[in-house]
């Protein structure tokens, strides 16, 4: 039972510092597994994207010599750096997991920070073990998750980038169970992280969309490296005057932070993504291509197409007619478009030559979209109208990847292979695979660079 007086970042500490792999439940130890699966699938396929050339430019412009790796590339550099860069290269094909709740990609920030801490370890002689590493994964994804979800219940402005506000907290609490601190240093960690949370919704559509995350990374593992060497911090930054809820949101909400922690897991409410655009857009992706499916369908004959979709589709996804990749992914109009031209929804269809497909962006121009707020984040209703009059519709309940119909292992896995074997052929793919099945038994999490850098 925690004490209600200790401070939010004090009791989230004492939460921290105390929990161990055994004391998690069997569903918690393997969504902590699928979480790092899912993410270093992401970190790997984006090595390559222009978003991680030029981020990995500008750092290498400043100096920043290191021995730390960064999965999917050959460079090295130091480890608040690679953080930022191997939590950025995860974010920048927009494959990432999201905690539909909140709109926060939690595993990103936690997972980059939490890696270079064990990269750092692992040198210095004291090796990190898999269930030690997915405990502090699991604990930074579930205490990254729980400050979302109060922020966004005191109605907190769209605007504000979650990922930018909670991930640091999470990637320090994750690095710092790495580092063996103490209560008073975890407590100065997470505070430490909170005050440097921040972020902005207008990045999307830009290079900087993948930059808010792998700040936040970069954010929580300094912070957690500050408070080893005991530089404190005010531990109110969350829930006293003028830190990050009153700021942000609202004070009054910093109960479900903590409540039932430790008994139920807001982790397990994290989703994968099937497809590489926001995931407020995949109801709507999911019934297009059941359309298009239909024999009865030739987009040629399309005179309308009306969408019913959650409003969060429209408050992140509202660009319509994009004109680069970055626009796109964030493009509800685009990906209805691409999905019943091309009866596909993956990477290809996120590509300049797809953009700009012209039978994709005609058909944007026949969209009328209403919003409802009557519609679960996993539902969506297309109706296509023919011009000979038929009228075709499709209707999604359970969206692939939402809570109620996640990928399943085996589609992560395949996920997985899309997006490694390209940067690292098939053999270093399937050697990096087995390391991330097999996690929780390796000695030496810092193996994974071994097979997951070319």
């Amino acid at each position: 039972m925690h004490d209600t007086n200790l401070t939010m970042a004090r009791r989230l500490a004492q939460h921290a510092c105390g929990m161990r792999w055994d004391d998690l439940p069997e569903n918690v130890q393997a969504e902590s597994l699928r979480a790092m699966l899912n993410w270093t699938a992401c970190a790997v396929g984006g090595a390559r994207t222009p978003s991680m050339e030029a981020a990995l430019g500008g750092v290498l412009a400043m100096g920043s010599g290191g021995d730390t790796p960064i999965l999917g590339r050959p460079e090295r550099t130091g480890m608040a750096d690679a953080a930022l860069l191997t939590c950025l290269s995860s974010s920048a094909q927009t494959f990432d997991d999201t905690h539909l709740a909140t709109i926060t990609h939690p595993t990103g920030p936690v997972a980059a920070a939490a890696l270079s801490a064990a990269h750092a370890l692992s040198t210095a002689g004291k090796p990190v073990i898999g269930t030690d590493f997915l405990a502090a994964l699991a604990m930074g994804i579930e205490f990254e998750c729980r400050v979302s979800k109060a922020i966004a219940a005191g109605g907190s402005h769209i605007g504000w980038f979650m990922t930018g506000l909670s991930g640091g907290i999470g990637a320090a609490v994750a690095a710092g169970r790495l580092l063996k601190l103490s209560e008073d240093q975890m407590t100065w960690a997470i505070s430490l992280a909170a005050a440097q949370a921040g972020g902005l919704r207008a990045t999307h559509g830009s290079m900087a969309i993948a930059f808010v995350p792998g700040a936040a990374a970069r954010n929580g593992l300094v912070s957690a490296y500050l408070a080893m060497a005991n530089f404190n911090s005010s531990d109110i930054l969350i829930d006293g005057r003028n830190g990050l809820l009153e700021v942000v949101s609202s004070p009054q909400q910093a109960p479900l932070i903590t409540q039932d922690l430790g008994a139920d897991y807001e982790m397990l409410r994290n989703a994968y993504k099937p497809y590489p655009c926001g995931i407020v857009i995949h109801p709507a992706i999911d019934a297009c291509l059941e359309l298009a499916s239909d024999p009865a369908l030739n987009v040629d004959d399309i005179e309308k197409v009306e969408l019913r979709v959650h409003p969060d589709a429209m408050r992140l996804c509202w660009r319509k007619l994009p004109d680069n990749e970055l626009d796109a992914q964030v493009s509800l109009y685009h990906w209805v478009g691409a999905a019943l031209v091309h009866k596909k929804a993956g990477l290809d269809e996120g590509t300049l030559a797809c953009i700009m497909d012209q039978r994709v962006r005609k058909l944007q121009e026949k969209m009328s979209v209403n919003t409802s707020d009557e519609l679960a984040d996993n539902q969506a209703v297309v109706v296509v109208q023919l011009k000979d009059g038929r009228t075709l519709q499709a209707t999604v309940d359970n969206a692939i990847g939402s809570i109620t119909n996640p990928m399943t292992n085996e589609q992560l896995v395949e996920k997985f292979q899309g997006l490694c074997a390209p940067i690292l052929g098939s053999d270093r793919m399937d050697q990096l695979l087995n390391f991330c099945l097999d996690m929780s038994s390796t000695k030496d999490v810092a193996g994974i660079y071994h097979v997951g850098t070319v």
